[in-house]
Order: C-alpha cells, then sequence, then structure tokens
C-alpha cells in the first residue's frame, strides 16, 4: 500500500484564502475550535507552536463557508 503525501498549507496561506489574518488561524487551532488541522504546543517554555492545516479539508471548510 502506497501513502501519497498529504498537502498542508501554513495559517497564512490558508488566512490569505479566506480573507482572515494568520493569528486568527493560529488562535482558532490552538483552541480547537477548526477541524481541518491542529496546534502542537512548544516542548519548552518560550518555544514555537507548530501548525498543521490539511488542505483538502481547509478547502472543504471555505467553500462551507461561502
Amino acid at each position: 500500500m502506497q501513502i501519497s503525501k498529504v498537502e498542508t498549507l501554513t495559517p497564512y496561506e490558508a488566512g490569505k484564502i479566506i480573507g482572515k489574518n494568520q493569528e486568527y488561524i493560529r488562535a482558532g487551532l490552538r483552541v480547537n475550535r477548526f477541524n481541518f488541522g491542529s496546534a502542537v504546543p512548544p516542548k519548552k517554555e518560550g518555544g514555537k507552536w507548530n501548525y498543521n492545516i490539511i488542505k483538502s479539508k481547509f478547502l472543504e471548510y471555505a467553500r462551507d463557508k461561502r
């Protein structure tokens, strides 16, 4: 079985598509408001959050919001 690579978006790219800024996307992912991705907190204090936005799920979300 071959698993294909999942296409992802950055918070900036996702925000541009729906007319919001990237912090709107980041904040929503941090509180599990969206079903198209996830936010992973930093391992160390002061570290960076990581965001995983699945492109196909995000585009489905964006279509539903129109």
